[in-house]
Protein backbone atom coordinates (compact mmCIF):
# COMPACT_ATOMS: atom_id res chain seq x y z
CA UNK A 1 0.00 0.00 0.00
CA UNK A 2 2.68 2.49 0.60
CA UNK A 3 4.21 2.03 -2.54
CA UNK A 4 0.74 2.84 -4.32
CA UNK A 5 0.60 5.99 -1.96
CA UNK A 6 4.01 7.30 -3.33
CA UNK A 7 2.91 6.78 -6.82
CA UNK A 8 -0.12 8.34 -6.45
CA UNK A 9 1.65 11.26 -4.69
CA UNK A 10 3.58 12.09 -6.89
CA UNK A 11 1.34 11.66 -9.85
CA UNK A 12 -1.05 14.25 -8.02
CA UNK A 13 1.64 16.20 -7.31
CA UNK A 14 2.40 17.01 -10.99
CA UNK A 15 -1.16 17.44 -11.68
CA UNK A 16 -2.00 19.92 -9.07
CA UNK A 17 1.55 22.15 -10.50
CA UNK A 18 0.66 21.61 -13.80
CA UNK A 19 -2.89 21.33 -15.17
CA UNK A 20 -4.75 23.14 -12.45
CA UNK A 21 -5.45 26.54 -13.60
CA UNK A 22 -5.61 28.55 -10.97
CA UNK A 23 -1.41 28.11 -9.74
CA UNK A 24 -1.96 29.26 -6.43
CA UNK A 25 -4.43 26.79 -5.20
CA UNK A 26 -2.68 24.13 -7.62
CA UNK A 27 0.91 24.74 -5.77
CA UNK A 28 -0.85 24.51 -2.88
CA UNK A 29 -2.14 21.64 -3.25
CA UNK A 30 1.25 20.20 -5.33
CA UNK A 31 3.35 20.91 -2.00
CA UNK A 32 0.73 19.02 0.33
CA UNK A 33 1.17 16.06 -2.18
CA UNK A 34 5.04 16.24 -2.24
CA UNK A 35 5.10 16.38 1.13
CA UNK A 36 3.09 13.04 1.90
CA UNK A 37 5.60 11.69 -0.45
CA UNK A 38 8.11 12.55 1.08
CA UNK A 39 6.55 11.22 3.99
CA UNK A 40 5.82 7.97 2.33
CA UNK A 41 8.97 7.55 1.05
CA UNK A 42 10.86 8.12 4.50
CA UNK A 43 8.36 5.52 6.22
CA UNK A 44 8.80 3.07 3.44
CA UNK A 45 12.96 3.20 4.57
CA UNK A 46 12.86 3.06 7.32
CA UNK A 47 10.56 0.08 6.76
CA UNK A 48 13.08 -1.26 4.85
CA UNK A 49 16.45 -0.42 6.98
CA UNK A 50 14.64 -0.32 10.95
CA UNK A 51 12.14 -2.54 10.70
CA UNK A 52 9.33 0.46 10.79
CA UNK A 53 5.95 -1.10 12.02
CA UNK A 54 7.63 -4.22 12.97
CA UNK A 55 8.60 -6.14 16.32
CA UNK A 56 10.99 -9.47 16.94
CA UNK A 57 9.08 -12.62 17.73
CA UNK A 58 10.77 -15.28 19.32
CA UNK A 59 9.15 -19.38 18.40
CA UNK A 60 10.56 -21.72 20.45
CA UNK A 61 10.34 -25.65 19.65
CA UNK A 62 11.60 -28.60 21.02
CA UNK A 63 12.55 -31.60 19.45
CA UNK A 64 14.41 -35.62 20.31
CA UNK A 65 17.05 -36.56 18.77
CA UNK A 66 19.15 -39.74 17.97
CA UNK A 67 22.68 -40.09 17.16
CA UNK A 68 23.35 -40.40 13.40
CA UNK A 69 25.02 -43.78 13.69
CA UNK A 70 22.55 -46.31 15.28
CA UNK A 71 22.73 -47.79 17.93
CA UNK A 72 25.70 -45.11 19.96
CA UNK A 73 25.17 -42.11 21.29
CA UNK A 74 26.97 -39.96 19.92
CA UNK A 75 26.55 -35.88 18.57
CA UNK A 76 28.46 -34.98 15.62
CA UNK A 77 29.83 -31.32 14.79
CA UNK A 78 30.99 -30.81 11.80
CA UNK A 79 33.47 -27.81 10.85
CA UNK A 80 33.30 -25.87 7.91
CA UNK A 81 34.70 -22.67 8.52
CA UNK A 82 38.21 -21.34 10.79
CA UNK A 83 36.54 -19.24 12.95
CA UNK A 84 34.57 -21.56 14.21
CA UNK A 85 31.05 -19.47 13.66
CA UNK A 86 29.98 -21.83 10.81
CA UNK A 87 30.12 -24.89 12.48
CA UNK A 88 27.31 -27.40 12.51
CA UNK A 89 25.89 -29.65 14.66
CA UNK A 90 24.82 -33.61 12.85
CA UNK A 91 21.97 -35.74 14.15
CA UNK A 92 18.67 -37.22 13.72
CA UNK A 93 15.07 -36.98 14.49
CA UNK A 94 13.05 -39.86 15.07
CA UNK A 95 10.81 -38.94 11.96
CA UNK A 96 14.47 -38.45 9.97
CA UNK A 97 15.64 -41.88 11.50
CA UNK A 98 15.73 -43.60 8.32
CA UNK A 99 16.80 -40.82 5.49
CA UNK A 100 19.99 -41.00 4.00
CA UNK A 101 21.23 -37.91 4.89
CA UNK A 102 21.13 -37.09 8.49
CA UNK A 103 19.62 -33.59 9.62
CA UNK A 104 21.79 -30.16 9.98
CA UNK A 105 21.50 -26.86 12.15
CA UNK A 106 21.93 -23.87 9.88
CA UNK A 107 24.87 -22.23 8.78
CA UNK A 108 24.54 -18.29 9.68
CA UNK A 109 26.17 -16.57 11.36
CA UNK A 110 23.32 -15.21 13.61
CA UNK A 111 22.90 -19.05 14.40
CA UNK A 112 24.41 -20.17 18.00
CA UNK A 113 24.53 -23.37 19.07
CA UNK A 114 25.00 -24.41 22.14
CA UNK A 115 25.94 -28.45 23.85
CA UNK A 116 24.55 -28.79 27.70
CA UNK A 117 25.73 -32.36 28.96
CA UNK A 118 23.95 -33.42 32.51
CA UNK A 119 21.15 -36.16 33.51
CA UNK A 120 18.43 -35.61 30.97
CA UNK A 121 16.58 -38.71 30.11
CA UNK A 122 16.23 -37.98 26.88
CA UNK A 123 18.42 -36.16 24.22
CA UNK A 124 16.90 -32.90 22.72
CA UNK A 125 17.71 -29.95 20.78
CA UNK A 126 15.56 -26.84 21.76
CA UNK A 127 15.63 -24.00 18.45
CA UNK A 128 14.72 -20.87 19.52
CA UNK A 129 14.63 -18.98 16.22
CA UNK A 130 13.60 -14.58 16.52
CA UNK A 131 12.20 -13.17 13.59
CA UNK A 132 10.68 -9.77 12.45
CA UNK A 133 6.91 -9.84 12.26
CA UNK A 134 4.70 -6.61 11.71
CA UNK A 135 3.11 -5.68 14.76
CA UNK A 136 -0.49 -5.40 13.48
CA UNK A 137 -2.71 -5.92 10.27
CA UNK A 138 -2.05 -2.22 9.47
CA UNK A 139 1.92 -1.93 9.14
CA UNK A 140 1.74 -5.66 7.39
CA UNK A 141 -1.85 -3.86 4.87
CA UNK A 142 0.53 -0.70 4.69
CA UNK A 143 4.51 -2.16 4.28
CA UNK A 144 3.52 -5.80 2.93
CA UNK A 145 4.08 -5.65 -0.70
CA UNK A 146 7.93 -5.65 1.12
CA UNK A 147 7.52 -8.82 1.49
CA UNK A 148 10.02 -8.91 4.46
CA UNK A 149 7.22 -10.36 6.99
CA UNK A 150 9.08 -13.07 9.51
CA UNK A 151 12.95 -12.01 8.23
CA UNK A 152 15.16 -13.98 10.04
CA UNK A 153 17.08 -12.40 12.83
CA UNK A 154 18.91 -15.16 14.53
CA UNK A 155 18.50 -18.17 16.05
CA UNK A 156 20.20 -20.27 19.21
CA UNK A 157 20.49 -23.98 19.10
CA UNK A 158 20.48 -25.78 22.49
CA UNK A 159 21.45 -29.56 22.22
CA UNK A 160 20.97 -31.30 25.63
CA UNK A 161 22.31 -35.23 25.82
CA UNK A 162 23.21 -37.15 28.76
CA UNK A 163 26.51 -37.59 30.27
CA UNK A 164 27.47 -40.68 28.32
CA UNK A 165 27.09 -39.24 25.12
CA UNK A 166 29.67 -38.44 23.20
CA UNK A 167 30.32 -34.87 21.20
CA UNK A 168 32.67 -35.31 18.61
CA UNK A 169 33.83 -33.21 15.47
CA UNK A 170 33.35 -35.41 12.35
CA UNK A 171 37.02 -35.92 12.21
CA UNK A 172 37.82 -36.74 15.69
CA UNK A 173 34.90 -39.57 14.62
CA UNK A 174 36.35 -40.63 12.04
CA UNK A 175 39.79 -41.29 13.53
CA UNK A 176 37.55 -43.10 17.09
CA UNK A 177 35.96 -45.40 14.27
CA UNK A 178 39.67 -46.68 12.64
CA UNK A 179 41.76 -46.74 16.10
CA UNK A 180 38.77 -49.06 17.64
CA UNK A 181 38.85 -51.15 14.36
CA UNK A 182 43.38 -51.59 13.99
CA UNK A 183 43.64 -55.25 15.01
CA UNK A 184 46.85 -53.84 17.00
CA UNK A 185 44.70 -51.55 19.21
CA UNK A 186 41.93 -54.98 19.87
CA UNK A 187 44.98 -57.01 20.77
CA UNK A 188 46.18 -54.69 23.38
CA UNK A 189 42.34 -54.07 24.62
CA UNK A 190 42.37 -57.68 25.34
CA UNK A 191 45.77 -57.68 27.28
CA UNK A 192 45.02 -54.54 29.18
CA UNK A 193 40.96 -55.58 29.68
CA UNK A 194 42.15 -59.47 30.74
CA UNK A 195 45.11 -57.74 33.35
CA UNK A 196 42.41 -55.23 34.61
CA UNK A 197 39.93 -57.51 35.27
CA UNK A 198 42.54 -59.90 37.31
CA UNK A 199 43.57 -57.14 38.85
CA UNK A 200 39.74 -56.55 40.25
CA UNK A 201 38.58 -59.65 40.66
CA UNK A 202 42.12 -60.27 43.00
CA UNK A 203 41.21 -57.73 44.80
CA UNK A 204 37.89 -58.02 45.36
CA UNK A 205 38.87 -62.01 46.75
CA UNK A 206 41.29 -60.23 49.10
CA UNK A 207 38.71 -58.50 50.63
CA UNK A 208 36.35 -61.06 50.82
CA UNK A 209 37.59 -64.80 50.34
CA UNK A 210 34.60 -66.26 50.22
CA UNK A 211 33.09 -64.90 47.22
CA UNK A 212 30.71 -67.15 45.46
CA UNK A 213 30.60 -68.11 41.20
CA UNK A 214 27.92 -65.78 41.05
CA UNK A 215 29.62 -63.08 42.98
CA UNK A 216 33.20 -63.25 41.63
CA UNK A 217 31.06 -63.36 38.02
CA UNK A 218 29.35 -60.40 39.03
CA UNK A 219 32.85 -58.33 40.23
CA UNK A 220 34.20 -59.71 36.64
CA UNK A 221 31.31 -57.77 34.42
CA UNK A 222 31.09 -54.66 36.50
CA UNK A 223 35.18 -54.30 35.73
CA UNK A 224 34.81 -55.29 31.97
CA UNK A 225 32.34 -52.37 31.67
CA UNK A 226 34.49 -49.68 34.12
CA UNK A 227 37.63 -51.30 31.58
CA UNK A 228 35.52 -50.10 28.61
CA UNK A 229 34.50 -47.10 29.83
CA UNK A 230 38.37 -45.64 30.71
CA UNK A 231 40.09 -47.01 27.82
CA UNK A 232 37.55 -45.40 25.60
CA UNK A 233 37.73 -42.00 27.66
CA UNK A 234 41.34 -42.24 26.77
CA UNK A 235 40.87 -42.44 23.68
CA UNK A 236 38.73 -40.07 23.14
CA UNK A 237 41.03 -37.61 25.58
CA UNK A 238 43.87 -38.78 23.50
CA UNK A 239 41.98 -37.85 20.58
CA UNK A 240 40.96 -34.48 21.47
CA UNK A 241 44.36 -33.45 22.00
CA UNK A 242 45.90 -34.06 18.62
CA UNK A 243 45.60 -30.77 16.70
Amino acid sequence: MILVSILICAGLAYYFAVFLKNKKVGYGLSFTFIALFIISLVLLVSNEYGHFGMQKVDDEKTYQIQSVQKGSKLLLKKELGTSGKEDVYVYRTPETANKKKPTTTKVDYNVKNVVKTGNYSAATLTKKTTRWEYKNDFYSFLFGISDNNKEFVKQTNTFKVGKDWLVLTTTQASQLQKKMKSKSFQAQMKQDGAAYVKAAVTKAMQTNPSMSADQQKQVTQQAEKAFKAEAQAKLIQEIKSQK
